[in-house]
């Protein structure tokens, strides 16, 4: 008895299968957002039985700026925000996995500066010589991880810098909330809400708008330059993506740097962000200005409708269209040319 041969287009196809580094990143991603997690909760949970009012209210005032951040960080990407779970897996990574780490790395290397170079010039410089060394590369690694994890939805620096930035951010959210609930033993523990309010008036409303997560951006931007099919060779691209690490290191040492006396706190928090901040936005600039650059050539390339480059024409585009199956069709239309520009615009360059 033989067996009937099926046609070859008659076969079953299998499903597609994730690689092997995907799924490897992933279960990375969730373990080092557990441990962090425990390392924080294991650190800080005493002090939230001690000062339950604090914590709830840093964290009270601090949730709706997260979520503020969040919204602004996916906006800022050109053409069409990126999907929402790598978005919150890389901002859960900031806000557990680093910032625990680095509750642990920065113990142990105060404990090197200080014998290395002194008690008074630890107090001084320990913070600008200790946090851009262990928290970039504990955030950066977690915009590499997203990045394996999820390789559809990092596929070049502009993608990297907002996945960057949304590391820094959930990075930045906790160490605020630390820093809220510790300024209340700070000032003595008689009173709870005026220092935890004032700090986080501080860390939000002075320099959060050029914090950790303009610097892991511009970090974060190198992780995009690595991942994005370019057509060059990773060792051409490798210089590029150590020079966004190095200058995410240098604002950061900079940002945490001791300032002169005679300089008034205010004025000296202001130059410190404002500078962080404006490296980071002109990074922004050009990566936005070239990614758009390259959707224009690809639209002209492939007769698509340069209308589909900004969000404001695809919904006026919508908008005459009564609600119903004509107005789902474009709408879907629209979701599918946005699938072909942007993978011509991330795919090899034409020569």
């Amino acid at each position: 008895m033989t067996s009937r041969r099926v046609p070859l287009r008659e076969r079953p196809v299998p499903p597609a299968q994730r690689p092997a580094g995907s799924r490897l990143a992933r279960l990375v991603l969730f373990l080092g957002c557990l441990v962090g997690l425990a390392i924080l909760v294991h650190t800080f949970l005493p002090v939230v039985r001690v000062l339950p009012r604090a914590a709830e209210l840093a964290t009270v005032l601090l949730v709706p700026a997260l979520f503020l951040g969040f919204a602004l960080l996916r906006r800022i990407t050109p053409v069409v925000a990126p999907a929402l779970t790598p978005c919150l897996a890389a901002t859960a990574w900031g806000a557990t996995a680093a910032t625990g780490c680095a509750i642990l790395a920065n113990t142990g290397l105060i404990g090197v500066w200080t014998r290395a170079i002194g008690p008074t010039d630890t107090d001084r410089w320990g913070a600008a010589l200790t946090a851009p060394l262990n928290e970039e590369l504990l955030k950066v690694a977690g915009v590499a991880l997203v990045a394996l994890a999820a390789p559809r939805h990092v596929r070049g620096p502009i993608d990297g810098f907002v996945m960057g930035g949304l590391v820094g951010l959930g990075f930045q959210m906790t160490e605020n909330w630390i820093y809220a609930v510790n300024s209340v033993i700070v000032a003595g523990g008689t009173a709870q809400a005026v220092p935890v309010a004032e700090t986080v008036a501080v860390r939000v409303g002075v320099t959060g708008f050029g914090s950790h997560w303009a610097m892991t951006a511009v970090a974060g931007t190198g992780v995009g330059l690595l991942a994005a099919r370019t057509g060059t060779s990773l060792l051409r691209r490798l210089p590029g993506a150590a020079l966004c690490l190095l200058a995410a290191m240098a604002l950061h040492a900079f940002f945490d740097a001791p300032v002169p006396a005679d300089l008034p706190a205010l004025a000296a928090n202001l130059l410190h962000a404002g500078t962080v901040f404006l490296a980071a936005l002109l990074l922004y600039l050009v990566l936005r200005s070239r990614y758009r650059a390259r959707l224009r050539a690809c639209a002209r390339r492939t007769g698509l409708s340069e209308d589909l480059l900004t969000r404001r024409s695809r919904r006026r585009a919508l908008r005459p269209i009564a609600r119903g199956i004509q107005r789902e069709r474009v709408a879907s239309e629209q979701r599918t040319d946005l699938l072909r520009l942007t993978g011509c615009a991330h795919g090899p360059r034409i020569r």
